[in-house]
């Protein structure tokens, strides 16, 4: 639609919900709408008072042999190479 391209599919996927106006996400409290469930989730923090939790493991095995930033994940490091490579192949 705008052509915005992304590095990564759920990204487009969300970006998506911006041209439709799709906010699937309800909170149960307040009625307020959201986009995806990790910002409905945040949200409902302001309601509980609960803080987000802490990763129990520091450890970040997947490292990035271009610049040495580390991840826990190796999907996050596949997409974070696209910096490098400058590859978006997810287009709206």
């Amino acid at each position: 639609q705008c052509g915005k391209a992304f590095s990564c599919y759920t990204s487009l996927y969300l970006h998506r919900r911006i041209h439709t106006g799709e906010k699937p996400y309800e909170c149960k409290e307040c009625g307020k709408t959201f986009r995806s469930s990790g910002a409905l989730h945040v949200h409902e923090r302001t309601h509980t008072g609960e803080k987000p939790c802490v990763t129990h493991s520091r450890e970040k095995p997947y490292e990035c042999k271009q610049c040495g930033k580390a991840f826990r994940c190796p999907k996050y490091i596949k997409v974070h190479e696209r910096i490098h490579t400058g590859e978006k192949p997810y287009v709206c």
